[in-house]
């Protein structure tokens, strides 16, 4: 069984990849919607919250987690790789493969504020960037409504795509998705602007190396004979608002979405 988890739905965009790569994978997700937006916690917020819901995760049959969130992976996953003995995979911006496609040398990453701020974040900049301007462009309103199921609201459309034509009109060629979230608007920005933009997210290249990290820790003969299961779905806040996401964005009408308060939480 693969867990996963995020502040909110954005790591579901994960999970679609994840599922599409391997329907024959159990899985778990864990939204911890109560402390929602994670871009704006501290590290110290973010490794107690990664704990706690990986200790769920596991206690439910995960062998392997995906922390399908940007601010808790530059944040918590080394931390997590100490504390626990299964293998935890991450996401990152896609910094490196931006660099080395753009035509302009300008690429922008959108991100959360504790992405941009973290050691990680900055490593991949100074390690693969190569002489690339990379314009950090921090959106959390867009977080917000992305989970908030608001982005399809004028306003919304306006608030994005302004900001997308300011970086047009400063020659960005390159655009990375640097919030699970932001995975969710791909298809809008590439029929608002075409060609303008090469539009990456990481969402193909994590659920590949879960695949293959899986395929070390896990009997695949296994999980296809546990393929009848049912993913669950659990959310620290309401679980008929997560429902109706997977409902609306993943065409998936399901029973199992459950809210629970995890103990390790309060204390």
């Amino acid at each position: 069984m693969i867990g996963l988890f995020d502040s909110g739905v954005g790591g579901l965009s994960i999970y679609s990849e994840i599922k599409r790569l391997m329907p024959y994978v159990s899985c778990i997700y864990f939204a911890d919607q109560a402390h929602f937006p994670y871009g704006e916690k501290t590290e110290g917020e973010l490794k107690k919250f990664s704990r706690c819901i990986s200790s769920f995760l596991i206690e439910k049959g995960a062998e392997l987690i995906v922390v399908a969130c940007n601010s808790a992976t530059v944040s918590a996953i080394n931390y997590l790789r100490t504390v626990f003995p299964i293998p935890f995979v991450g996401v990152v911006p896609a910094v490196k493969p931006a660099a080395s496609i753009t035509k302009t040398g300008k690429i922008a990453v959108l991100l959360t504020t504790a992405s941009s701020k973290g050691k990680t974040y900055k490593e991949l900049i100074e390690t693969w960037a190569n002489g690339v301007r990379v314009i950090s462009v921090r959106l959390p309103e867009l977080v917000e409504m992305v989970e908030n199921r608001t982005i399809n609201e004028h306003t919304s459309k306006k608030f994005l795509f302004d900001k997308l034509k300011s970086l047009k009109e400063i020659g960005i060629d390159t655009i990375v998705l640097g919030c699970t979230h932001f995975i969710f608007l791909k298809d809008m920005i590439t029929s608002e602007f075409g060609s303008t933009f090469n539009v990456l997210d990481p969402a193909e290249g994590v659920a590949k190396q879960t695949c293959r990290v899986y395929s070390l820790v896990a009997s695949m003969e296994e999980s296809r004979d546990r393929q009848s299961e049912n993913d669950m779905f659990y959310t620290s806040g309401d679980s008929e608002h997560l429902r109706a996401f997977i409902k609306d964005w993943l065409n998936i009408d399901l029973e199992g979405v459950y809210s629970i308060d995890l103990e390790c939480m309060k204390t």
